[in-house]
């Protein structure tokens, strides 16, 4: 309600100062100039007056008269206090007024514009706008089925232009002036608009300009009898026009206006203003200046009301106070000027406010990702991501659409709609600039930035796709789903890293190694060559490091030493409670609940508080004792790489089976080997190791196979233990190297290293042939 009444303080300040009448309470009467008997300024005065009935001292008067042209004459004379004018005609009204008033004594010729206004005539009173009501567009109605592309030969038939005096004559003289024609060279109708149709329909007229609201019965009735089409002002008209008499702007008749029209069509729209005069002699008569301030103050409360309500729907009221037209030189009402002032206030609040609670509303959401421990990407990360540059390419081309469509679309005949300014907007992005689409210097400045910002956002985004598939990386979210992570990888440790990426199960795992920042470059880049993998530079021992991960998530977890045989610089205590954080921390991994430990908390405190954590195979040396992994016994298991590789060498010296098993895979020459199990085939079940082994190895396939031994459905033994984990099933089950007389049993599943699983099956099913009968 503040915001409502606080302009009309000046106001009410301007009636204690007022004398004579205004004191006394009586009547302040407007003479308002509307138009022809029952047309749309006449509605439109009539319905004004209604609305300002019953509230103050104001009255309107409406009066009848023949158009803008006859209102405009009778303001400047005193004979009206207010009009609806068509704002082409009263700019003109003003500018004649700011001419120079001593021009007509001179012996020059008067004439020239609209609606035959002379400087001394213009100058006799003060013109205002309150505000502008409503909007017209130039129609041009030709006879089907003439199309033109041009005026060139508009005057070849007689031609409807409007009553002489009206809105709608003068504005289609200028159009014809800005094609080249004068409305005296050319053969007018003078009747009326039904005469012309009637004149159309017989084939004697060519054309109708109109300058009517869009979407009128009138224009719409014409259309559905097919007598014409509405034709687009030709562009060069439109800049023309525009240039020479910036009173209008370019605008559009939109598809779905009128039936059947399937395409916008280019043409000019002008408003139609309430004019206020004062007499230049009244200017410093403060009683009368108060009684016009609070007429003008109805005047606009009225005119809101007109353009609110929905008993006043019909007139299509809109109260606007700038921007529409291309040049608006008539100033504002000083009332007028305080309820533009008001809601521009009130707009930027909005806005303001809108900012405030989007700005909350993200704050609150990066709040809650970080209650939730949610990791946040780093500036590396989003340097390199593609999305980003994508992103800020479309802001962009979004922002300098909309400021250039706001800048040109009253006066460019090229972006007389958003889809328009888009489209060109993405020209220039990608590096196509050019000084003819667009007008004005600002709009200039914007496109040559938006060219520079877009070619730049562009060469980074194929910077980011480069490198991407330059990496093989062609995921755009990394997978953190049942994936294997790989810690502290150095060098001699990449056959593990192209094992884990060769063609098989782990493949179709998402595989993310982290290295240290010591890693030379050149193992870096040949860590890079590696297809399908993400690398992280963090620090392994550090938990916010690892956070990102999603540890709890990962089907494994492979910590590598840093290669040194005494291990002095590798604590696996430290690797284990950097991942028991990670995870403590991870949502998913239960860090909720899990009680935050010490900086010196125990491997057992560890192991007692432990959340989801994965299964987390670290390699060790003969340094580690094993009572410090033994906590950590149901995740974390310990590899001792070095004393393996030797056991296994004693006992390929030991054991001639073994030996030939170990021989067999070292020697195997395909790189993309893989472990893989079938089934054991009936014709198998019963029959010892050793011939099951000697069967397979007598198929001849592309790489053939290297049986490694069996995996038993069911425990061995019968019995399994209570509070077993998946690593001690997995021993259990898993037969590596069976003993030659070990008998394949019903479910068992024969593990081999194959280059594909198919080759397995099939060597499997060709092994029926070679497999002696028992």
């Amino acid at each position: 309600m503040f915001l409502r009444t606080w302009p009309i303080a000046p106001v009410l300040l301007g009636m204690f100062l007022q004398t004579g009448a205004a004191r006394a309470g009586d009547a302040i009467v407007v003479r308002f100039g509307s138009g022809a008997k029952k047309g749309g300024f006449d509605n439109t005065a009539q319905a004004l007056a209604e609305a300002v009935r019953g509230e103050g001292r104001v009255v309107i008067a409406p009066e009848s008269t023949k158009g803008s042209c006859e209102n405009v004459h009778k303001l400047l004379s005193g004979e009206l206090d207010a009009a609806l004018v068509q704002y082409d005609v009263a700019a003109e009204a003003f500018k004649a007024g700011l001419a120079d008033a001593d021009a007509g004594d001179s012996a020059i010729p008067k004439g020239g514009w609209m609606c035959k206004l002379s400087p001394e005539e213009a100058d006799k009173a003060e013109l205002r706008v309150i505000a502008a009501v409503s909007d017209a567009a130039v129609h041009v109605l030709v006879r089907r089925p003439v199309r033109l592309d041009d005026f060139a030969e508009i005057g070849r038939e007689p031609l409807f232009m409007g009553k002489d005096g009206s809105g709608s004559y003068e504005t289609a003289k200028v159009i014809l002036g800005a094609a080249g024609h004068t409305a005296e060279q050319l053969p007018l109708f003078t009747g009326t608009a039904d005469e012309a149709l009637a004149a159309m329909s017989r084939r004697e007229l060519l054309a109708m300009l109109r300058t009517t609201e869009r979407g009128h019965t009138d224009i719409r009735d014409v259309l559905a009898s097919g007598l014409a089409t509405l034709n687009p002002l030709p562009e060069a008209v439109l800049n023309r026009l525009i240039d020479g008499y910036p009173y209008y702007r370019i605008c559009p008749i939109e598809t779905g206006t009128y039936p059947g029209l399937e395409y916008s069509l280019p043409t000019v729209c002008v408003s139609s203003v309430v004019l206020v005069a004062t007499p230049r002699e009244r200017l410093e008569d403060e009683g009368f200046l108060a009684d016009r301030r609070l007429a003008v103050e109805a005047m606009i409360h009225g005119l809101k009301k007109l353009a609110r309500d929905e008993q006043y729907k019909r007139l299509g009221v809109r109260v606007e106070w700038r921007g529409f037209a291309e040049r608006e030189p008539i100033p504002l009402h000083p009332v007028a000027e305080l309820h533009e002032t008001s809601e521009r206030r009130r707009a930027w609040l909005e806005a303001g406010a809108s900012a405030a609670a989007l700005g909350g509303a993200l704050y609150l959401a990066r709040r809650a990702l970080r209650r939730r421990r949610v990791p946040g990407a780093g500036l590396e990360s989003q340097l390199s991501n593609p999305l980003v540059p994508f992103a800020a390419f479309a802001c962009v081309v979004a922002l300098s659409t909309f400021i250039v469509w706001s800048l040109e679309h009253d006066s460019n005949a090229r972006l007389r709609t958003l889809n328009d300014s888009f489209w060109e907007m993405n020209t220039f992005a990608t590096g196509n600039f050019t000084t003819d689409t667009l007008k004005t210097p600002t709009a200039r400045l914007v496109g040559a930035a938006a060219t520079i910002l877009g070619l730049g956002l562009l060469a980074w985004f194929t910077a980011t796709l480069t490198n991407i598939f330059a990496q093989e990386q062609t995921r755009l979210w990394r997978r953190l789903s049942k994936h294997l992570v790989v810690l502290n990888f150095r060098e001699d440790m990449l056959p593990l890293i192209r094992l884990l990426r060769s063609p098989g199960p782990t493949r179709h795992r998402a595989l993310h190694v982290v290295v240290s920042d010591a890693l030379p470059r050149r193992v870096r880049l040949q860590l890079a060559r590696v297809k399908a993998l993400t690398i992280h530079s963090a620090n392994p021992e550090v938990p916010e490091d690892l956070a990102g991960l999603r540890l709890p998530r990962a089907s494994r977890v492979i910590v590598l030493g840093d290669g040194e045989t005494n291990g002095a610089s590798y604590d696996p205590l430290r690797i284990a409670r950097a991942v028991h954080q990670a995870c403590a921390r991870d949502p998913i991994g239960g860090g909720q609940r899990a009680r935050p430990l010490g900086v010196a908390a125990t491997s057992v405190e560890i192991a007692r508080t432990a959340p989801a954590l994965p299964v987390t195979l670290v390699e060790t040396s003969d340094a580690e004792r094993e009572e410090v992994f033994s906590p950590f016994a149901g995740w974390l298991v310990p590899v001792d790489c070095q004393a393996l590789a030797h056991r296994w060498l004693v006992m390929a010296c030991r054991d001639r089976a073994f030996a030939e098993l170990f021989n067999r895979v070292v020697a195997f020459a395909d790189d993309n080997a893989e472990v893989y199990t079938a089934p054991a085939p009936t014709w198998l079940i019963g029959q010892p190791w050793r011939k099951v082994r000697r069967a397979l190895l007598e198929v001849q396939g592309r790489g053939g196979a290297v049986p490694l031994g069996l995996y038993r459905p069911a425990d061995p033994g019968g019995k399994a233990p209570v509070g077993g984990t998946s690593h001690a099933e997995l021993r259990r089950r898993l037969i590596v190297n069976p003993r030659p007389d070990e008998t394949v049993v019903p479910g068992d599943l024969i593990v081999a290293l194959c280059e594909d699983e198919a080759d397995l099956v099939r060597i499997v099913a060709e092994s029926r042939k070679v497999t002696p009968a028992s």
